[in-house]
C-alpha cells in the first residue's frame, strides 16, 4: 500500500506542479494558490509514503506465509519464536474474537485450561503403596511384623523397589526405616512415606488424613514432571505380600505410575496490519498455537496469505504426526504391559 501511494502522490505532486506552473504563467488572472496547496499537499503525501515504504522494507513482516508454513509438530516455543517473533505476553484472548476468524482452541487444551487463563501446570505421575493388615511384633507370624520374603504376609525385611529413567532404588524394612512392636498399618504407611521422601529423587506422603494407610508417592526429578505412563515403576522384590500393595497389587508384579499430565499453554503471534504498510493487505494477521510441555500439538492462523491448499498442508502435517506419535505411545504401553504379565507369570512359577 505505501509503495501504490508513493506513487500516486509522485504523479499528482507532478500534476500540480504542471497546474501551478501554468497558473503562473497565465496571462488571465492568477490564481496559484489553490495548486500550490495541492502541490505541497501531494509532496506531503508522497514524503510520508516514501517513510512507510522504507519501514517497511526495514521491518518485514514477521508473520508470513514462509514462516507459517515452516512451522513444525513438536516444535519447541523457542523454535517457534524463531520463526514467528516473539509470543505475546500475556495475552487476553477475548479480545482476538477467535470465533469470527474461525479459530478453535484446542479441545486438549482448552480442556486443561482454568477460565480465562492460558497456561496449566503439569501434574506428578502417582503411585500408591497400601498397608494392610493387624499390628504385632516383629517376625511374629499372621501379623504386620511377620517376614516379608517366606510368609508374604509381613513387612520385616519388605523391600520396595522404585525405578525412573533406568535408575533403580531401594527402600528395605529394617535399614531405609524399621517395623517396631504394635506398629500399625497407618503408622507403618508414615515410616515408609518418610523413608522414601528422604531420597533425592522422591517425594511421598504417608498416613494422610483422607488416606491414613496409604503412601502416595512422585517423582523428584524435574524430568518426570507431567509424564503420563512413563517409565517410573514400582514393585515389592520380596515378591507376593497380603500386607502391602503397590498401586492394585499385592502380587509383587511391575506397577507403573499411574496419572500424570504436562503442563499446557495456548501462546499467540499477532501483527496489526498498518494503513501504510509495504503490501495490499488490511487484515490483521494472527497464530493461534497449542503446547503440550514445550512441545507445538496443534496450529492454526488467520489473516496470512495463504491457498486453501497450503493452510490444509500445514493441518494435516500436524495431526499426522500427532497421530503416529499416540501409536507409538500406544504400542509401547501395551509392551509394558506384556513384559508385567510375563514377570509376575515367572513370579508365580517360581513359588
Amino acid at each position: 500500500m505505501a509503495y501504490l501511494m508513493f506513487v500516486v502522490g509522485l504523479v499528482y505532486s507532478v500534476v500540480w506542479a504542471i497546474g501551478l506552473k501554468f497558473a503562473a504563467t497565465s496571462d488571465g488572472p492568477k490564481n496559484t494558490v489553490i495548486p500550490a496547496l495541492g502541490l505541497l499537499a501531494f509532496i506531503g503525501l508522497s514524503g510520508m509514503s516514501a517513510m512507510a515504504a522504507k519501514e517497511a522494507m526495514n521491518n518485514p513482516e514477521a508473520i508470513n506465509p514462509g514462516a507459517y508454513l515452516s512451522l513444525n509438530y513438536n516444535n519447541t516455543v523457542d523454535e517457534v519464536v524463531s520463526k514467528l517473533g516473539p509470543a505475546v505476553v500475556d495475552p487476553d484472548r477475548s479480545t482476538y474474537n477467535l470465533t469470527a476468524r474461525g479459530l478453535v482452541v484446542p479441545g486438549d487444551i482448552g480442556a486443561r485450561l482454568p477460565s480465562g487463563a492460558n497456561d496449566a501446570d503439569a501434574i506428578n505421575a502417582k503411585l500408591m503403596l497400601s498397608v494392610i493388615g493387624e499390628p504385632g511384633r516383629r517376625n511374629q507370624r499372621n501379623t504386620l511384623g511377620a517376614k516379608a520374603a517366606n510368609e508374604g504376609n509381613g513387612l520385616s525385611g519388605l523391600q520396595i523397589v522404585l525405578k525412573e529413567n533406568g535408575n533403580e532404588v531401594t527402600f528395605t524394612e529394617g535399614e531405609e526405616w524399621t517395623y517396631e512392636k504394635g506398629d500399625t498399618a497407618e503408622t507403618v504407611a508414615q515410616k515408609i512415606g518418610e523413608a522414601i521422601d528422604a531420597h533425592p529423587s522422591w517425594t511421598a506422603e504417608g498416613s494422610t488424613e483422607l488416606a491414613p494407610t496409604k503412601v502416595i508417592i512422585e517423582s523428584e526429578l524435574e524430568d518426570n514432571m507431567g509424564v503420563a505412563g512413563n517409565t517410573q515403576e514400582g514393585w515389592v522384590a520380596t515378591g507376593r505380600n497380603t500386607s502391602i500393595k503397590v498401586g492394585i497389587s499385592d502380587t509383587g508384579s511391575t506397577q507403573r505410575f499411574r496419572g500424570g499430565m504436562d503442563s499446557v499453554s495456548l501462546k499467540f503471534w499477532i501483527e496489526e496490519e498498518a494503513v501504510l504498510d509495504g503490501n495490499f493487505s488490511m487484515t490483521d494477521r494472527l497464530v493461534m498455537i497449542g503446547f503440550i510441555g514445550d512441545k507445538a500439538k496443534n496450529v492454526r492462523q488467520a489473516g496470512i496469505s495463504l491457498t486453501v491448499e497450503q493452510i490444509t498442508a500445514v493441518e494435516d502435517s500436524f495431526a499426522a504426526d500427532r497421530l503416529a506419535e499416540e501409536d507409538a505411545i500406544k504400542a509401547a504401553r501395551a509392551e509394558a504391559r506384556e513384559k508385567a504379565k510375563a514377570e509376575a507369570a515367572a513370579l508365580e512359577a517360581a513359588k
